[in-house]
Formats: structure tokens, sequence, C-alpha cells
């Protein structure tokens, strides 16, 4: 079984670092290249800081409570919805949260749950004051049916491409 909470980072970002690891490895991986994925939780923790993160978790509900840890006593963590916080810049007077990382762990996959973990994220977001959610997916993962089930609708394309540095030269850097 799954609970699905709302949780500071500061108490999942431990859990965080192996799902999010493993969430690279299978969806990002492919489209920016292997690495060793390491969370920079410096980041995370300033976002919350901020007032500018949410993460929605989902927990496997152990039948034993004793298996679970002691900062989660749901247990351990199978997956996330994280959003980043922002003033849009289209849309004065509105508070846009935009997906920064949605996975679950194959062993919490199956039936509606993605959309059960989102439909919780939106309510908080919501009580936040957040007045519009920016979905988006990797295009080898493409959640367009899930997102349509929310009842959001495409309005654009992203696309990206990495630019190279150019070395400067000791003058330019004066």
């Amino acid at each position: 079984m799954l609970t699905i909470t709302t949780e500071p980072f500061a108490l999942l970002a431990e859990e965080a670092q192996q799902l999010a690891a493993a969430h690279w490895d299978e969806v990002e991986a492919s489209l920016h290249g292997p690495q060793r994925y390491t969370l920079d939780r410096a980041r995370y923790a300033t976002l919350e800081r901020l007032g500018m993160l949410h993460v929605s978790a989902a927990r496997l509900h152990m039948a034993n409570e004793t298996q679970a840890a002691p900062h989660s006593p749901a247990g351990p963590l199978a997956g996330y919805a994280a959003f980043t916080l922002v003033p849009c810049p289209h849309r004065p007077q509105t508070l846009l949260a935009a997906l920064d990382g949605l996975y679950l762990a194959p062993r919490a996959r199956g039936g509606f749950f993605a959309l059960r973990l989102l439909r919780h994220a939106e309510a908080a977001l919501t009580a936040r004051g957040v007045a519009l959610v920016q979905y988006s997916s990797p295009v080898s993962r493409p959640c367009d049916a899930l997102y349509r089930r929310l009842g959001a609708r495409a309005t654009e394309t992203v696309w990206h491409k990495a630019l190279r540095p150019v070395p400067s030269t000791a003058k330019e850097a004066r």
C-alpha cells in the first residue's frame, strides 16, 4: 500500500538521493548522457528555505512499523512529485509551480497512483496560493495522457540545446 504526504525536503533528502539516481538512470540518462547522478541537496534546501519548493512524497506503507525509518512512519520513500514555485513572468500576480521531477520506483507503479500523487500535489499547491501548474515530461517518457487526465492542456513545446562555454582570455577576464 502507498501513502502520499507533503514532506519537507530536509526530512526526505537522504532517501531521495537513491531514488533520484534511479530516476536519472531510467529516464534522463538516455537524453543527457550517463553519469553518476548526485542530488543537489544544497540547492533544494535553499529553494525550500525561500518557500520555492513543494514535494509530495509517495511512501510504501509497511506492514511491520519497525521496518519504517524513524523520520518516516509511513515507510520508505517510493516516489515523488517535486515542484519549484516562482512568480509567473507572463501572468502578473500568478504563482507558478513547475514540475521539477516526477518519479515512482517500479515497485510503486500501477493503477492510477501517479494521478493520485499529482492530485495530492495540486491540492497542496493550491493551498499555498499557486494558480498555475506547468507539467513537463521527457520525450522518452511522455506523460500526455496523465496530464490530460488532470485537466491540463498542451500550451507549448520545449526544446533544449546544450551550449559549449567559450574559453575566456586573460584580457576578457579583466
